[in-house]
């Protein structure tokens, strides 16, 4: 719930910088125009040109009153040099032809020589257009009438009502920025020219949100001791500090699970996150996620990955398995024996330059076979850059340009995505992976086949895009002479020239299971995020017992 409300906070931020930002730029363009030149009023004029009332001929009260009931007032004025009678009665208005009699008519012509009458530019008349709805650039006005342009700097534009003979209002160019920058420092992009519109009491409500949701995270920070400049470390940043064997992948959030300590003595209580990562068996252990807990004098803590080491590794082997990933193959520079279990990994310790500065970035990469070879193998997937204005994945590509009899740094053995080999296990095991997962699981199917205490059968369930991302797909096929293996490759993209699975991986793998006990079954999962997630919740719900589901997350 709290990862929810960070999310949900963070882009809530983001919606109200960007308006805070339109504010900021509409205010200057108010400030720097000025009120005349947004009214579009520059070329505007008031029309002095009527003809004197009392030379007029005007109709008598009787000829008004018999056409209107509930008459409230009349008027008499004059539109151009022709008198007119304006009639407010029960009905509304009324503008009458005071010569006449007849209602009003305004023509083209007429609209024309009115519009002029309030026009001081050095324009000239360049069309006049009939309106039958008014216009969106006059507000609240929906009635017939016309639009003169005028052919001038401005690209004046003048509306007259048809009904009334009035000229309606000025508009131009400068006129229609300046409309826009009050759209924007408003937030009225509808155009009602209310303060009561549904986006701008929306954007409240996102506000209030925003400030009880900060409230609520600051006082989480500040009883968690993190607005504290004195405050405790993690154990996970302790040990970093202290350039220890400790993994982690999602940067102290308690979500990748791999920094495992073991308190011993006095046993802190568990977190949401522990709860989470670790079993209960872990758990009553004194296991414990050290991004979740800080340094106490009162508590005794060992890594969990006691075998882990810093060795130097030499390439001797760099290919390419598919489009996007690569084999290094490495020999360990040291003179003791380097040991490690099917499942494993090794976290990279690769040089990068940050500006002037030389860091060391740290990238955790699963062996890809069985132990029992001098050499070690990872498959790297090299990280494109998502767009022009980002750089490709810094990790990924340095160990994908390493040349033969390059070095490296390296920590490890560590993780424990290790084979289910409890007493008397019998179950099936099922192996689903996609991408760049298929390293963990490769060393896992190796080591179960080469294991001469087991017999158990293996169905192994791998995802790609295209036939060509299919990594070690001929050694899996070879592998299926095997009785005890089940190689099911699965395409998610259209491919008319394949004969195989195709679809989204863990939907293939749910429909085998489905016509198994599930009881039976130990499941390992390794892949691509969106997968993992994905056939994590595809298992939860066809109810595959958890203690039997073991999974990867590097963020591959």
């Amino acid at each position: 719930m709290m990862r929810f409300l960070q999310w949900l906070h963070r882009w809530t931020s983001l919606i109200i910088i960007i308006q805070v930002l339109l504010w900021i730029i509409s205010g200057f363009y108010f400030s720097l125009s000025g009120h005349h030149e947004m009214s579009g009023h520059q070329y505007h004029q008031m029309d002095h040109s009527h003809a004197p009332l009392a030379s007029s001929r005007a109709l008598d009260w009787p000829q008004i009153a018999n056409q209107f009931s509930g008459i409230s007032g009349v008027d008499l004025r004059t539109v151009g040099e022709v008198p007119q009678y304006v009639v407010t009665h029960d009905d509304g208005v009324s503008y009458l032809n005071a010569t006449t009699g007849e209602l009003w008519s305004t023509s083209e012509a007429m609209a024309a020589s009115l519009a002029l009458a309030t026009y001081s530019g050095p324009g000239a008349i360049e069309s006049v257009t009939p309106l039958t709805e008014g216009s969106s650039e006059v507000n609240g006005w929906r009635e017939p009438g016309y639009r003169v342009d005028i052919r001038d700097d401005l690209n004046t534009r003048i509306y007259v009502d048809a009904a009334s003979g009035t000229v309606i209002e000025h508009r131009n160019t400068p006129w229609l920025l300046a409309d826009w920058a009050f759209k924007l420092h408003f937030m009225d992009y509808s155009g009602e020219r209310n303060f009561n519109h549904l986006l701008i009491v929306s954007a409240g409500v996102v506000t209030l949100w925003f400030t009880l949701s900060g409230l609520i995270l600051l006082g989480r920070n500040l009883a968690r001791g993190d607005m504290n400049p004195r405050r405790k470390q993690t154990y996970l940043e302790f040990y970093q500090a202290q350039q220890q064997p400790i993994a982690s992948a999602c940067g102290g959030g308690g979500t990748c699970g791999l920094c495992k300590v073991r308190f011993r003595g006095l046993v802190p209580s568990p977190t949401k996150n522990d709860r989470a990562m670790l079993t209960e068996s872990d758990l009553n252990d004194g296991l414990r996620l050290s991004c979740q807990h800080r340094v106490s004098k009162g508590h005794e803590v060992d890594i969990a990955a006691t075998d882990a080491r810093q060795i130097k590794l030499k390439l001797v082997h760099n290919r390419v398995l598919t489009p996007s990933i690569h084999e290094l193959t490495f020999l360990p520079q040291t003179e003791s024996d380097f040991n490690y279990q099917a499942g494993q990994f090794m976290q990279f310790l690769i040089p990068c330059r940050t500006g002037n500065d030389a860091v060391v970035l740290h990238r955790n990469y699963s062996f890809a076979t069985a132990p029992g070879q001098p050499e070690l193998t990872f498959t790297v997937r090299k990280m494109p850059a998502p767009n022009t204005s980002c750089e490709p994945g810094l990790g990924s590509t340095y160990l994908c340009s390493m040349k033969t009899g390059d070095t490296i740094d390296a920590i490890g053995p560590m993780g424990d995505f290790l084979l289910n080999n409890e007493a008397a296990n019998e179950r099936r095991q099922v192996f689903i992976g996609g991408g760049a997962g298929i390293a963990p699981l490769r060393a896992l199917i190796q080591a179960e086949l080469e294991s001469a205490q087991s017999n158990r059968s293996i169905q192994f369930f791998y995802g790609a895009r295209n036939k060509s991302e299919l990594c070690y797909y001929d050694d899996f096929m070879a592998l299926q002479s095997e009785e005890r293996l089940q190689y099911h490759p699965v395409l998610s993209e259209q491919d008319d020239h394949w004969r195989g699975l195709s679809g989204f991986v863990h939907e293939i793998a749910q429909a085998w299971i489905q016509t198994q006990d599930v009881q039976s079954l130990d499941v390992y999962v390794c892949g691509p995020p969106a997968m993992l997630a994905a056939t994590q919740s595809m298992l939860r719900a066809i109810g595959v017992p958890q203690e039997h589901i073991r999974y990867d997350d590097f963020g591959i």
